[in-house]
């Protein structure tokens, strides 16, 4: 669906998503051949994959308190994702030591992240990059600094999820499935039931209100959902 009041939206949006998926494709080859894999290893699992841009938007006008989440702390379930630089600070991501550190995209540049789904495809060597987005002190300040500028204070962030095709199947490639323990990590499924999965996990198909309810044996779990609708 196209937003009325932005009748450009399709041809622009199609415009920035090829040139990122163009972006993440070269970036697959070079991984691949940095992790001792045929150079068309991961863009030909691409191939044909459900690979999504998802725009958002966050109203600083409104959601502008210290501490406020955006963007809990989670990981990407795809392949790898791919955004620009924001307007406003806030991005933190957690360093395999356990370090949470905060990211600073030089303007000009794009930032990855690698899903679950490389982590999948490299048996745990290269790991799903946790992640959240929140109004830190930085955050604040960059908002009163536009707000006297008389500046947007939309956050937007135009991010592409890069996927693995639906029917590949995932399982540990080349020297990655001879590492001790990743055959029992990540045993073979197909790359769509793996996204099932995890949108399952995290409840995403529950909806709000009487869109889907839960099974009753899950009531208990869902109270907390049923209690944030509107």
């Amino acid at each position: 669906m196209v937003p009325p009041e932005f009748p450009e939206w399709s041809t622009v949006m199609n415009m920035w998503g090829d040139k990122m998926l163009a972006a993440l494709t070269v970036l697959a080859g070079m991984a691949a051949v940095g992790l001792d894999l045929p150079p068309t290893t991961f863009q030909d699992m691409m191939h044909c994959g459900p690979h999504l841009l998802a725009p958002t938007g966050s109203d600083f006008s409104k959601f502008n308190s210290v501490g406020t989440a955006l963007a809990g702390y989670h990981y990407d379930l795809n392949f790898l994702t791919i955004h620009g630089k924001s307007r406003f600070p806030g991005l933190y991501i957690w360093h395999k030591s356990g370090k949470r550190m905060a990211v600073k995209v030089p303007t000009g540049h794009l930032i990855v992240q690698a899903g679950k789904q490389l982590e999948y495809l490299t048996g745990g060597h290269v790991l799903a990059g946790f992640h959240e987005v929140v109004v830190s002190e930085a955050t604040a300040k960059t908002i009163a600094s536009r707000k006297a500028e008389g500046k947007s204070l939309w956050r937007v962030s135009s991010t592409l999820f890069g996927h693995i095709s639906s029917d590949t199947v995932l399982k540990p490639l080349g020297k990655f499935a001879d590492m001790p323990g990743a055959a029992e990590a990540y045993p073979p499924v197909d790359c769509g039931q793996q996204v099932m999965d995890e949108l399952n996990a995290i409840r995403l198909g529950a909806g709000y209100g009487d869109k889907k309810r839960p099974a009753d044996d899950d009531a208990a779990a869902a109270e907390p959902l049923k209690k944030a609708s509107p």
